[in-house]
């Protein structure tokens, strides 16, 4: 289990964890904003590797590659 807070819309996290066939479930926890920036906190449910897997994948897709 893991919690994240980002600013990437809860529908393109899924979209992410469904291309890639990622074993986790996302749970949208609440909408929060700092700093003016609106930001989601995410709770990632599933065993150690695939969470490590999704936030790999999520770092790359926001990086652009």
């Amino acid at each position: 289990m893991r919690v994240i807070e980002t600013p990437v819309p809860i529908e393109e996290l899924e979209e992410i964890r469904e291309k890639e066939g990622v074993k986790v479930e996302l749970v949208l926890l609440k909408k929060i904003e700092r700093n003016g920036i609106p930001l989601n906190r995410v709770l990632i449910l599933g065993i150690c590797e695939e969470i490590e897997r999704f936030m790999e994948l999520l770092r790359r897709s926001r990086a652009g590659g």
